[in-house]
């Protein structure tokens, strides 16, 4: 036997082989970076470096992607170019979301509303804490509270449904609810570190009730 047509014969098993190892790690380094990532949430967006050398960013929501754009990456950056011009085309037409209040229940020496908010933005809304003010006829603010819990995770065309409940006060008592806050959403390009204010409240169209007088 030719020792080196042996070698020749292993020479593509040999490779193979070589190229499973390099995946494995590959793969590896990306758990590893996955694993990471919910320590790194609350800080600005991290690089790393993959075991091919290759930059990987790891974003403050979690995810991450390549810095470097190969053709194996092609799909996930043509994604976030797609999901740019979303928002991008959001803003030109005036997406929002649509928040109405559906329901009064008197409850308990207190005062219970339904909410819902309808995601009309071509992206998730992934967090939304408004806060809801009840007023007297007088014109004096009783309190101002969050809802029940936050909106959350709403795909694009969906709806969610949160219940309010002001305490203390009858449903007849208050004649106003006025919306505010929302500051520090998650959802399209605003983000936990957006700090102007009024931003995410914005895009929230609160639409009149019969109920109560309901506006921001």
């Amino acid at each position: 036997m030719n020792p080196r047509r042996g070698i020749e014969t292993l020479g593509p098993v040999t490779k193979g082989l070589r190229r499973a190892g390099f995946r494995a790690r590959a793969a590896a380094a990306i758990v590893a970076v996955g694993a990471l990532a919910p320590a790194l949430a609350a800080a600005a967006d991290f690089e790393v470096s993959g075991p091919d050398g290759r930059r990987i960013l790891l974003k403050s929501d979690g995810t991450w992607r390549y810095l470097d754009v190969r053709r194996g990456d092609v799909p996930s950056a043509r994604a976030d170019r797609a999901e740019v011009k979303a928002i991008e085309k959001a803003k030109e037409e005036g997406a929002q979301a649509k928040l109405t209040l559906e329901r009064r229940t008197a409850k308990g020496g207190g005062c219970n509303y339904e909410l819902r908010l309808v995601n009309g933005f071509p992206y998730e809304i992934s967090n939304l804490v408004l806060y809801y003010s009840a007023y007297r006829a007088n014109g004096v603010i009783y309190d101002t509270v969050p809802a029940a819990a936050a909106f959350s995770f709403i795909k694009p065309g969906d709806d969610q449904v949160r219940e309010l409940q002001f305490v203390g006060i009858g449903c007849d008592e208050i004649v106003r609810v006025q919306v505010s806050g929302g500051d520090r959403c998650v959802m399209g390009d605003l983000d936990k570190f957006s700090y102007e204010k009024g931003k995410c409240l914005a895009r929230v169209q609160v639409v009149a009730s019969d109920l109560v007088r309901f506006d921001k």
